[in-house]
């Protein structure tokens, strides 16, 4: 863990021997945000940005998923994006908390060359976002929203959550949906979509929608499996992915 990357940083006990810190960092908009970091006992030189799902406490952080990332090498980073865990302002769903990531990125690439963005669920629109405003080395949408008018078709329950953040429905503020959707968006990294077949959080459409967009650029998994893998094939999973994107970074060398 390089210091530079946050204001403050606290030491947390060890989690399978590998260290743990969590780093407070200011954005460009002046809020004080969360992230824990992960550090490899092996480092391969590369980092890797985790970029939760959900809001709140549902879809946080979790040292267990992470600490898969470090044993393959990775310095893992994963933001809790702001107004969680005693930071200050208000998540935002992919409009001002992108800002979360963004600035933590610039911080990290002072110091390294080589990032991976690996986002789940609402996280995959993070990774999607930030990808189409840095170079990241790779970007991996794991069940990842890719436009948000579907998500809002797809889950009620979310519909009030994102009413408040964007101003209103879709079609009150069309604009305000697309401008968070990576669907309209464009990037240079190479890219992974990963999705299950019975997904009903958010849909296949998303990943196929965005491979049938960028062609060539995309490389799609779709797995017969919901929103959540079973434990052995996330394991498996993730461990492909990694693979992958240690052969892209491999290729730009």
């Amino acid at each position: 863990m390089t210091k530079s990357w946050f204001n403050r940083v606290d030491v947390l006990p060890p989690y399978a021997g590998y260290p743990v810190h969590r780093g407070w960092y200011e954005t460009s908009d002046g809020e004080e945000v969360v992230a824990y970091t992960i550090t490899p006992k092996r480092p391969n030189g590369q980092v890797l940005f985790y970029l939760r799902g959900g809001t709140g406490r549902i879809g946080d952080v979790r040292l267990p998923r992470l600490m898969q990332f470090a044993a393959k090498g990775f310095h893992v980073v994963a933001p809790v994006y702001r107004g969680n865990h005693g930071g200050t302002g208000k998540e935002d769903f992919g409009g001002a908390d992108l800002e979360d990531v963004v600035s933590l990125y610039d911080r990290i690439s002072r110091t390294h060359q080589t990032i991976h963005a690996l986002g789940f669920s609402r996280g995959g629109m993070m990774a999607l976002s930030l990808a189409s405003k840095r170079p990241v080395t790779s970007v991996t949408s794991w069940a990842g929203v890719t436009n948000l008018e579907w998500t809002y078709e797809e889950q009620r329950s979310m519909r009030k959550m994102l009413r408040r953040m964007t101003g209103g429905d879709p079609e009150a503020v069309h604009e305000a949906y697309v401008e968070r959707s990576p669907l309209f968006k464009d990037w240079q990294a190479p890219t992974l979509l990963i999705h299950g077949t019975d997904d009903e959080q958010v849909r296949l459409r998303h990943a196929t929608a965005l491979a049938d967009k960028i062609g060539s650029q995309a490389e799609l998994w779709i797995l017969p499996f919901a929103h959540q893998l079973p434990f052995w094939e996330k394991w498996k999973t993730t461990d492909r992915a990694m693979d992958w994107m240690l052969a892209i970074a491999r290729k730009n060398d």
